[in-house]
């Protein structure tokens, strides 16, 4: 069985790690895909800031222009070697206020569009006449994105071969950062780099759904671990206390079914049951206490162990409440090598009598004293005391025997509870006594309280309406 077990718990454990590995997985996936697409929107709304600045400048330059393009041939020191054609674009600009164009003349690349060359010649003038300002670029990407955490650098001319504008990913999975290449002079390769942190919050709120069925996937998957342990370790309780109650409900019968094995020999012998009338009787009478007793006995396990909706059905009569109490004083057995002492007080009035359930009653007084001696030392004094008041009757059981701390006199009235502070291991019980009395004061429309201290004993009443 034990063996069964860890094999169970390796089995759940296992399973439970890799699919929280496979949630964590795909998870990280998840957050990759959003956190570049995030960073995407970010980039582009970063290069779209550099676009606003580029049309504010550009549309303070007021002046007309044109461009030739020429083509010229290049060779080598002889003739047979020629070099690749170069393009050129030369320039003439009339700028206001001055009275001569001004010329430009520079290379560029042959592969590159007409539609681009008109572009990147728009952007060489707005450069020439209107500069690009990086405090302009400050503050439309403090408009468009507030609160960005981002620095600006010149982006060197030998950085890159082909002077476009991207963006690229830097930084690490859970502290992204992004790199932003603008070029706001391509064909002259003047630019700059702006690197901004892509914030977390942002990305995890994008992904609240997708953690919010991993998490509660891991949830109900640990849940369901936890309750199969629990469930096991419930089980195997369960199991433990079987095989308890079984050696401890043969422990509690040997006392009745000795006790009655006595009576019947005596019973048995015609001298000794004829010399004594009165022995005779008496235990007669004897045999038939033990008797109820163990039936009691047996009822008391089927109310215990039976469904707490159940009503403990009782039997009530008027009976002599001293003489019960000195019967079962009487017949209380007396472990060896243990002393015990009795006292005893009836306060019940002009009459003796209570208006209760006597087998019940017996037992729970059976109960009582039992626990007494069995938890105390050596030599045991044990006190038992019924008063009757207005309201009802109380019957209590004090002695001097190890007592029960204050954290535990709520939970020793449970069923199967037992202290942690029993003075000995090897004292038998199933944590059904207490249990047992609160029950038979609860059908009795009473109560039960309990006054105990470590090392001075414990006092146990049993309030009774009448």
């Amino acid at each position: 069985m034990e063996k069964r077990i860890r094999t169970v718990w390796l089995l759940s454990l296992v399973s439970a790690i890799l699919v929280i590995g496979v949630q964590g997985y795909w998870l990280y996936n998840q957050y990759s895909y959003v956190a570049d697409t995030f960073s995407e929107e970010l980039a582009e709304t970063i290069l779209a800031a550099g676009e606003k600045e580029f049309e504010i400048r550009r549309t303070r330059v007021k002046t007309t222009y044109k461009y030739i393009i020429s083509q010229q041939t290049e060779y080598g020191n002889t003739d047979s070697v020629m070099r690749q054609p170069a393009q050129l674009i030369r320039f003439s600009l009339n700028v206001p206020d001055t009275l001569s164009p001004v010329i430009m003349k520079f290379d560029w690349d042959a592969s590159v569009s007409g539609e681009a060359l008109q572009a990147g010649v728009d952007r060489v003038i707005t450069e020439q006449i209107n500069p690009f300002r990086r405090e302009l670029a400050d503050s439309i990407l403090a408009a468009d994105l507030p609160g960005l955490q981002y620095t600006i650098t010149p982006w060197r001319r030998g950085d890159s071969a082909h002077y476009v504008s991207h963006w690229a990913r830097e930084g690490r999975l859970f502290r992204p950062q992004i790199a932003v290449y603008y070029a706001y002079n391509p064909i002259e390769k003047e630019g700059i780099v702006i690197r901004a942190a892509v914030p977390v919050r942002p990305v995890f709120r994008r992904m609240a759904v997708q953690w919010a069925l991993a998490f509660g996937l891991i949830l109900l998957l640990t849940g369901c671990f936890v309750f199969q342990i629990m469930t096991i370790l419930k089980q195997k309780k369960i199991s433990e206390l079987r095989a308890h109650f079984v050696n401890t409900m043969i422990h509690e019968l040997k006392r009745p079914v000795q006790t009655l094995k006595t009576f019947v020999s005596f019973l048995g012998d015609r001298e000794m049951r004829s010399s004594d009338e009165n022995a005779t009787e008496q235990v007669v009478q004897d045999a038939m206490f033990e008797l109820n007793n163990l039936s009691a006995y047996l009822n008391k396990l089927k109310d215990m162990l039976r469904a707490d909706s159940e009503v403990t059905a009782l039997n009530r009569m008027r009976f002599d409440l001293p003489a019960l109490i000195g019967k079962v004083i009487r017949l209380t057995p007396v472990p060896a090598g243990k002393t015990v002492r009795f006292s005893v007080a009836c306060e019940m009035g002009e009459s003796g009598f209570a208006d209760a359930d006597p087998v019940h009653v017996a037992n729970v007084l059976n109960n009582l004293v039992e626990n007494a001696v069995k938890y105390s030392g050596e030599s045991v004094d044990i006190n038992v005391k019924a008063s009757r008041t207005v309201k009802g009757i109380h019957l209590t059981v004090s002695d001097n025997g190890a007592g029960i701390p204050a954290a535990e006199h709520e939970k020793v009235f449970a069923k199967f509870y037992r202290g942690a502070g029993l003075p000995g291991k090897d004292i038998p019980g199933m944590g059904l006594g207490l249990s047992y009395v609160k029950l038979i004061a609860q059908a009795h429309h009473g109560d039960v309280t309990l006054n105990s201290r470590p090392g001075k004993g414990t006092s146990v009443t049993l309030f009774i309406p009448q």
